[in-house]
């Protein structure tokens, strides 16, 4: 009898992890399927594309009576979106070899609602909890520096687009503490999620693309070896290794571009001068809100050996020359218009704008994104210590 029972376990046990071994054999093998409505379309096209630096449609399905499939294999999870036709946008979401739901309105598949995909969630899951507690802080500190800087600008003793020095202190302490939340949040997040591409992703979104190294390689080094060699881990890898070669203490890499009037500038024409390379573009507001810093930091200091390269990230020529003029940014300005697909951009790194690096007289660089007091201290030091 006792053998019986015994033979009967294991038999349960055998059939249990077969069941599982089978339903993810079969995950694998049969693939996704997208099952989709649409609210007042009787009748049209959607697309499956993949999403990034180059969207490429991979699918297409028709609707009918509002709804639609799609049914394909991926070999890992990657973000797709699906969009209507004629639209530039859709609903982004990571398509994994799942049976997922998507249900939205047309015009307006950007607020679908995606169901079924376990990875989409847990990515999704840190904008819902997370970073929402964040942005709480946030918004109103964005708000309360904006109204500080109303101010001090009624203040004839305060240069322009700057603050007092006590509302700077004030200021810088609570953008310290909001940095703080952001990174305890964010590690907890990876921490707990460090089997899942979403960390991978949350890492890039939030200290890759707003570059803090640093965090961004000790959090890639918490996830598990397969998310680290997944498509979006190797991301992160790849831009920590550019990081390393664009870091404070290593030798600038050499470029060139052509400026306003399509003569080539060079980075080594500055050899021997204090430079800040600044990425910036006419449609950036924080870009064109820190231009007067620089404006002060130009005029007190080029005298003394300190120049500024203006690196832009526009695509229209008119835009960028206007903003030159209304921003009086007396010195060199270089951009190949290409937006975010700049030479120079890419090869600094840059995801986004403003972005600086202060070059020594030898080519190296001595410090990054140094802006607002912080600009100014920075140069006082080298200039008139």
């Amino acid at each position: 009898m006792k053998k019986m029972i015994l033979k009967s376990s294991l038999l349960v046990l055998v059939i249990l992890l077969t069941s599982c071994k089978d339903k993810q054999e079969n995950k694998e093998t049969l693939g996704y399927t997208i099952n989709g409505r649409i609210e007042n379309m009787k009748e049209g096209m959607v697309y499956l594309e993949t999403s990034g630096e180059d969207n490429q449609v991979i699918d297409s399905a028709v609707v009918t009576q509002g709804e639609f499939l799609l049914q394909g294999k991926i070999q890992e999870p990657l973000m797709y979106s699906i969009k209507e036709k004629g639209k530039s946008y859709g609903t982004t979401f990571i398509l994994d070899n799942d049976v997922i739901n998507i249900q939205g309105k047309k015009d307006s598949l950007f607020y679908a609602k995606v169901r079924g995909t376990k990875q989409d969630s847990i990515y999704k899951s840190y904008y819902k909890n997370e970073f929402s507690k964040i942005q709480k802080i946030a918004f109103p500190l964005y708000q309360l520096s904006d109204s500080l800087h109303k101010i001090d600008a009624l203040n004839i003793h305060i240069e322009k687009g700057r603050l007092s020095k006590k509302h700077q202190v004030f200021m810088d302490e609570k953008w310290r503490q909001l940095d703080s939340l952001s990174i305890k949040l964010t590690s907890e997040y990876v921490s707990k999620h460090a089997d899942a591409i979403g960390a991978a992703l949350v890492i890039d979104d939030r200290f890759i693309k707003y570059p803090n190294p640093e965090m961004a390689k000790e959090l890639y080094s918490a996830l598990t070896p397969k998310v680290q060699n997944s498509f979006y881990g190797k991301k992160v890898k790849a831009s920590l290794d550019l990081f390393e070669k664009i870091s404070v203490g290593a030798q600038a890499p050499e470029f060139s571009q052509t400026d306003t009037n399509g003569e080539i500038v060079k980075l080594s024409d500055y050899k021997g001068k204090y430079v800040l390379i600044d990425f910036w573009a006419s449609w950036c507001g924080p870009c064109r809100k820190e231009n007067p810093n620089v404006v002060l930091a130009y005029k007190k200091y080029h005298a003394k050996g300190f120049d500024v390269l203006g690196i832009s990230l526009d695509d229209k020529k008119d835009r960028w020359l206007k903003a030159i003029k209304n921003d009086n940014l007396t010195w060199s300005h270089v951009s190949d218009l290409k937006g975010w697909e700049n030479v120079v951009a890419k090869l600094y790194g840059v995801k986004v704008v403003p972005t600086n690096y202060l070059i020594d007289p030898d080519g190296k660089i001595v410090a990054k994104n140094l802006r607002e007091e912080e600009l100014q201290s920075r140069l006082a030091e080298i200039f008139e210590n």
